[in-house]
């Protein structure tokens, strides 16, 4: 590799040759926990609805069904797309996606998004796009690549903005290697010149992958070719360094940042605080928001979720709740990752009655659920024999895949409540 003087690849390697793959401090891997099991009462329940005869042919009904539902779920969804309107709502396609992702339905996923195909809109590399990116959010950049090569057949221009999306795609996927050949390869060979967007995602590619080396390759042909790295450059790297517990050299990064007349953001801030928080270093972390406010910058709700999880991980349930409640103070209004923090906590400790209550604000402001979100104050309620209770929060949220947790006790049989009205969507888990 050339040297550039005193250009930023210079002032680069003094910082990354510091800090090789070898001395990497490696993230912790998370505990893998088995789940706990139901109460006994609704083991009871199940074994009673056997003796009753509701045994392997009502699960094989169960899932009969539950196959007939999606089958209607995903045609309700493509006679929507028929809508014109409809398809220019991006976050209906995100929202109907991850629900298939979420339920490994990947072909399904190619079957809506191959059914695009028929609208006039795919002649707009902007639909084009939307779709490639859904197919990485999948884990199916092989599936966008597909259609990036399609293009030309489906008269749409394909441009550096497609690429860029096909790299990203990559990244989402994270098949990083792939990233890396499609980068080197495509540009020259299709006419298509790199610009600051294609570097940014190779920096957040490489950076995933842990290579320096390559990092540093990046940034020297992005200097040589006359680019000049912005905030997402360089939040890019902070999010690196402070997630591998780097401090020396993610403060680094932030001076030479600031050297470049580029001011830190709440996206700057929040990788600094994470890194602090996750070393329990809790003053400074407070010391970093009371910097961060004389700045004119608010701290936002992944802000007070970095201070929550460090409560969270050491089950200290007054210094979550407290965190939480200045979040509230502030008008700011948590989300799914506050809610998957909280609610198996206050389960933990004891205190049923707040995680009904967070539960049921989480449902009230409609937040995005997540895979046994609820499950914990399910199962305490079902516990505790509160068995109504237990079914309202689940009526409540239209939580679906809930409704199997619900014994009727007076017959042994599970109940099946209605079914929510009907949505293009697919309910949440």
């Amino acid at each position: 590799m050339s040297k550039v003087g005193s250009s930023l690849y210079s002032r680069l390697h003094g910082i990354f040759k510091e800090s090789s793959i070898a001395t990497v401090k490696p993230t912790k891997p998370r505990k893998q926990t088995k789940s706990s099991k139901f109460p006994s009462k609704l083991k009871e329940s199940s074994a009673s609805s056997v003796a009753l005869g509701d045994g392997s042919n009502s699960s094989n009904d169960a899932k009969e069904s539950k196959a007939t539902k999606l089958t209607r779920k995903v045609e309700n969804f493509k006679k929507s797309c028929e809508s014109e309107s409809f398809r220019q709502i991006h976050g209906l396609y995100s929202a109907f996606i991850r629900r298939l992702r979420e339920a490994k339905k990947f072909s399904t996923i190619d079957e809506v998004l191959q059914y695009q195909k028929k609208f006039e809109d795919i002649k707009s590399e902007d639909f084009v796009i939307r779709m490639m990116l859904l197919y990485g959010y999948s884990g199916m950049a092989e599936h966008a690549h597909k259609l990036f090569d399609e293009m030309p057949e489906l008269n749409c221009e394909r441009t550096i903005k497609s690429f860029n999306a096909l790299l990203s795609s990559y990244v989402n996927s994270r098949k990083l290697d792939e990233a890396m050949k499609a980068f080197k390869e495509l540009p020259e060979k299709l006419g298509i010149t790199p610009d600051l967007v294609t570097y940014n995602t190779m920096v957040k590619a490489l950076c995933r992958k842990g290579s320096m080396d390559d990092i540093l390759s990046i940034f020297e042909e992005l200097e040589k070719n006359g680019f000049e790295p912005d905030l997402i450059t360089f939040n890019t790297l902070l999010e690196e360094f402070y997630r591998r517990d780097l401090f020396v050299e993610g403060d680094r990064i932030w001076d030479l940042m600031k050297s470049k007349d580029l001011a830190p953001n709440i996206r700057s801030y929040n990788s600094r605080v994470r890194g602090l928080t996750r070393n329990k270093k809790i003053t400074d972390a407070v010391n970093l928001i009371d910097a961060m406010k004389t700045e004119g910058i608010s701290p936002d709700v992944h802000t007070y979720n970095a201070f929550i999880t460090a409560y969270r991980i050491d089950n200290n349930l007054e210094e979550a709740v407290k965190w939480y409640n200045e979040m509230k103070e502030n008008g700011l209004t948590p989300d799914t990752v506050t809610y998957c923090l909280l609610i198996p906590l206050f389960c933990k400790k004891g205190d049923l009655d707040k995680a009904v209550e967070i539960s049921e604000e989480a449902i009230k402001h409609k937040v995005l659920s997540r895979p046994n979100m609820y499950k914990p104050v399910v199962e305490r309620l079902l516990g505790e024999g509160k068995i109504d209770e237990a079914r309202q929060l689940v009526k409540n949220g239209k939580l679906q895949s809930y409704f199997r947790y619900l014994p009727n006790l007076s017959s042994g049989k599970k109940k099946t409540p209605s079914s929510p009205v009907s949505s293009p969507v697919l309910s949440d888990d």
